[in-house]
């Protein structure tokens, strides 16, 4: 009875663990990244119009 009940607690432990990492995540998440999307399609752009004058 001693092995299930560790078995439990350590489910329990890991499971909180987890909740607890989701939870600092979601804090420390960006919440406004459109100016880097922004930024990373112009770079795109730009690559794509060197290799279009290649040709």
């Amino acid at each position: 009875m001693t092995g299930v009940s560790l078995v439990l607690w350590g489910a329990a432990g890991i499971g909180l663990l987890a909740v607890l990492f989701l939870l600092r995540e979601l804090r420390n998440a960006p919440y406004d990244d459109e100016p880097q999307r922004q930024q990373a399609f112009s770079e795109v752009e730009k690559q794509r119009l060197r290799y279009l004058s290649l040709d």
